[in-house]
């Protein structure tokens, strides 16, 4: 891992954020790119005139924030850590950051269930996802220091993961992921049996060993991962995304955002890259 990104509104929880990536940062040598971008997209301006004051008006903001952020960026507890401040417009600045900066891990803050309509599941959600080029960590609070020893994955028995089985990135001690949980509604035909012989055969190929799985019967996908979260004490949740179609089956937009809203731990998307 050598570049995190953090996006940040310049909130006290983006700061929590901040707090988390500088300890990954310490922890595996990093840089921080810390990226605000203003929420203005002017769509159409009526008159010269007004253009002239909203580009004042945008200057003045953007100035504004690049102080800020150079502000944060200097604060004496991260002086061992090198962050690289970034101010962009609106959110498609943003996107760009995440594309052309090539980070391995972005690190996202939000409030909960209101902060996701901007962040992930607002009109900006797939898009997000589709440009995260790397494993995205949601935080709705500082984790410091964040050294997840008890990850739980939630799988889905699709054979993607068996073909681009994605990094774990939080693999310092070398272990990796050891608790693997699929989650069988009323409605699924697929049996313990079954998803059992699957995931042998892809520890098998992808050298997992020593590993649990637990086929847990729920109503609901979201609900049988929380709880088996929280039956296990998880320290973090880890779930599974496809880059360029969307979302996996698992991580239907709503199965997400209930296990994102609701989760009591960090969440870890994964990027299925194929």
């Amino acid at each position: 891992m050598k570049t995190i990104l953090v996006p940040t509104d310049l909130s006290s929880l983006a700061d929590g954020a901040l707090q988390v990536a500088a300890d990954l940062a310490r922890t595996y040598g990093a840089e921080i790119l810390l990226v605000h971008y203003l929420p203005f997209s002017i769509a159409m301006v009526s008159t010269p005139e007004h253009s002239l004051v909203i580009d004042s008006y945008l200057a003045d903001q953007e100035a504004e924030a690049t102080s800020d952020l150079q502000h944060l960026a200097e604060n004496p507890i991260y002086r061992d850590i090198v962050i690289i401040p970034i101010t962009c417009r609106d959110v498609s600045g943003l996107y760009e950051a995440m594309t052309e900066r090539q980070a391995d891990l972005i690190v996202l803050a939000t409030h909960g269930t209101s902060g996701w309509d901007e962040w992930l599941f607002g009109s900006n959600a797939e898009h997000i996802v589709r440009v995260a080029h790397c494993p995205v960590l949601v935080l709705k609070q500082a984790v410091v220091p964040f050294a997840p020893t008890n990850a739980i994955a939630a799988i889905d028995v699709d054979d993607a993961l068996k073909q681009h089985w994605p990094q774990y990135p939080f693999d310092a001690d070398g272990n990796g992921l050891k608790q693997f949980v699929f989650i069988s509604t009323p409605h699924d035909p697929r049996d313990a049996e079954g998803v059992h012989a699957w995931m042998d055969e892809l520890a098998q190929e992808k050298g997992i060993t020593d590993y649990e799985l637990h086929v847990r019967n729920a109503r609901n996908v979201e609900d049988g991962i929380l709880s088996y979260a929280l039956e296990r004490q998880a320290d973090l949740i880890v779930l599974f995304t496809h880059g360029h179609t969307g979302l996996l089956h698992l991580l239907q937009e709503s199965v997400a955002e209930d296990v994102l809203n609701h989760a009591p731990v960090p969440v870890l998307i994964l990027r299925i890259n194929g």
